[in-house]
C-alpha cells in the first residue's frame, strides 16, 4: 500500500522570509507573489518513503489470512525558480517497489513509471490560484491526472496550514487547524491533533533554520489513487523539520509513524494493514 506524503509545491518554494524580531520569525505566508531570495535559485529534493514488514490480514468471511506488505519509493526533484510566481520542475528520476507475502507465498508488486519523469512542468501562481502544464507538447491522459495531482498539491497550500503566517519563536507551541489542512501523508478528512512546536534555530547548509517539531495522531481516509480502493487509515508519529528561515524552504523533513489500515479490498474481502512507515525528505539550494 502506497503511503505518501503529501508534495509542497508552492507554499514550500514560493514565498519571502519574515523576520519581526530577533527571535520572531513568519513561517509561511500567504502571498507567494514576492520571493526575491529564491528568484534565479534552484532547488533539488530528494524524498524516500517506505513501509517495511507492515503486519497484513486478509478476512474472507471467518478467515483470515495472514501476510507482510513492504514498499520503498525515491524520487528526486529540482525546481528552477523562474520568477516569484514561477517555476520550472523536474522529476529526475522515481523508483517504487512493493512485495507482499501471504501465507509465505510473495507477490512482487508491479513496477510503476511516473508518466511525467523527465519532463519539465511549469507551475504557476495565476490569479492567486496555481496552475500545472507542461512546458512543451500536449499531455496525455496519464499525465493529465498527474499534472491534476500537482496542481491540486499546489493549491492545498501545506505549509501555510500547518506553519502559519503568524510570527513564531522558539518555545512557541500550537495546533494545525485540521480543516485547513485537505490531506497529509496520503490521508484526507482528518480528525485528530497535531501539534507543532518550534524547538529552536539552528544552521544547516550555513544557513539559519526553524527546528520545528510536530507531534501526530491522526485518523481518516486514505487518498485514492487509482484503482487502490479507499481504506479506513490512524496514524501516530512524529516529524522534525528544519526549515530555512531565509528561503522558506523545508531543507530536512523526517517522519516517523505507526499507520493502522483497514477497508474493503474486494468483493467479500476486508483488508488491515498495521506497521511503521518513514519518510525522509532532503533540499538543496543551488544559487546562480
Amino acid at each position: 500500500m502506497k503511503i505518501r506524503a503529501s508534495l509542497v509545491l508552492l507554499a514550500a518554494i514560493l514565498a519571502c522570509p519574515v523576520s519581526l524580531a530577533a527571535d520572531a520569525f513568519v513561517l509561511a505566508r500567504k502571498d507567494h507573489t514576492n520571493s526575491p531570495s529564491l528568484t534565479g535559485k534552484s532547488v533539488t529534493q530528494a524524498t524516500v518513503r517506505e513501509m517495511n514488514e507492515a503486519g497484513l490480514t486478509l478476512e474472507m468471511g471467518e478467515k483470515k489470512i495472514p501476510g507482510k506488505v513492504s514498499n520503498k519509493e525515491v524520487a528526486n526533484e529540482v525546481f528552477e525558480i523562474i520568477s516569484p510566481v514561477k517555476v520550472r520542475r523536474t522529476l529526475t528520476s522515481k523508483t517504487s517497489e512493493s512485495r507482499m507475502v501471504v501465507m509465505e507465498n510473495e507477490q512482487p508488486g508491479p513496477e510503476k513509471t511516473d508518466p511525467l519523469q523527465g519532463l519539465p512542468v511549469i507551475i504557476e501562481e495565476k490569479d492567486g490560484k496555481c496552475t500545472v502544464t507542461l512546458e512543451k507538447g500536449e499531455a496525455t491522459p496519464e499525465q493529465k491526472a498527474a499534472l491534476d495531482e500537482l496542481e491540486k498539491d499546489g493549491n492545498d497550500r501545506e505549509a501555510l496550514a500547518i506553519y502559519g503566517d503568524a510570527p513564531r519563536k522558539p518555545g512557541d507551541k500550537w495546533d494545525v487547524d485540521l480543516a485547513k489542512l485537505p490531506s497529509f501523508g496520503g490521508a484526507k478528512d482528518l480528525k485528530g491533533s497535531f501539534v507543532v512546536e518550534f524547538v529552536e534555530v539552528k544552521e544547516l547548509q550555513g544557513t539559519s533554520c526553524a527546528v520545528l517539531k510536530s507531534t501526530l495522531d491522526l485518523s481518516g481516509t486514505t487518498v485514492k489513487e487509482g484503482d487502490e480502493p479507499t481504506l479506513s487509515i490512524k496514524m501516530k508519529g512524529e516529524v522534525v523539520v528544519h526549515r530555512s528561515l531565509e528561503d522558506l524552504v523545508d531543507l530536512d523533513s523526517k517522519m516517523s509513524a505507526t499507520l493502522d489500515m483497514d477497508g474493503q479490498a474486494g468483493p467479500g474481502m476486508k483488508m488491515k494493514i498495521t506497521g511503521p512507515v518513514t519518510m525522509s525528505r532532503t533540499a538543496t539550494i543551488a544559487k546562480p
